[in-house]
């Protein structure tokens, strides 16, 4: 292949990554599985990065796990999650960052329902406030916590205490990152890479 169409396919899988100001939505299952991983994101965006994210105690799970296990039907989930959209508008964010892949997925997918069918925008902004009186704003930038990583891969390889090499030979390490199959699965223009 060509190196001009391969980067033309790789600039099909980019996407705009704020700079500041996310709204952190925490994962129901990621920090059990993966113990401090969430404390350690908020720690790298705000004190190594010097980037403000909101934490906010009020935020809920997504029900992704329940709606894919077909318990949770699809229209209580989009009532879910735009009563979390809403907690972020009332905040005062735009940026919407997920910890998880399968929360990512959900808020994708509902996004991308909302715009394919309105009228369950319509029907889920109506359900919304009649249960809570909360209305609110679609993300402005909607991206999963891998992204704002490697957004800012090489200002924290620049700050890091410790260098991903071989202790004998001093050669970088060879690593690989596994995401999780929800990232870009069912919407690969959602993520980063191809």
């Amino acid at each position: 292949m060509r190196k001009e169409s391969v980067q033309h396919i790789w600039q099909q899988y980019q996407k705009e990554i704020a700079d500041n100001d996310y709204y952190y939505a925490r994962s129901c299952i990621r920090q059990t599985i993966l113990p401090g991983s969430e404390e350690a994101f908020l720690n790298i965006v705000r004190n190594d990065l010097g980037r403000k994210v909101l934490d906010d105690p009020e935020q809920t799970t997504c029900t992704g796990i329940g709606y894919h296990s077909s318990i949770v039907p699809l229209q209580t989930t989009m009532t879910v999650v735009a009563r979390i959209f809403a907690l972020m508008t009332e905040a005062g964010y735009k940026n919407f960052v997920p910890s998880c892949v399968t929360s990512f997925g959900v808020y994708n997918e509902i996004l991308e329902t909302w715009h394919e069918f309105p009228e369950t925008e319509a029907k889920t902004r109506e359900l919304l406030y009649k249960a809570t009186k909360k209305e609110f704003k679609i993300p402005e930038n909607l991206v999963h916590t891998s992204d704002i990583i490697y957004k800012f891969r090489k200002e924290i390889a620049a700050k890091s205490k410790f260098k991903l090499v071989n202790a004998k030979t001093g050669k970088p390490l060879r690593v690989v990152e596994h995401i999780g199959c929800h990232y870009a699965k069912i919407f690969p223009h959602k993520g980063v890479g191809g």
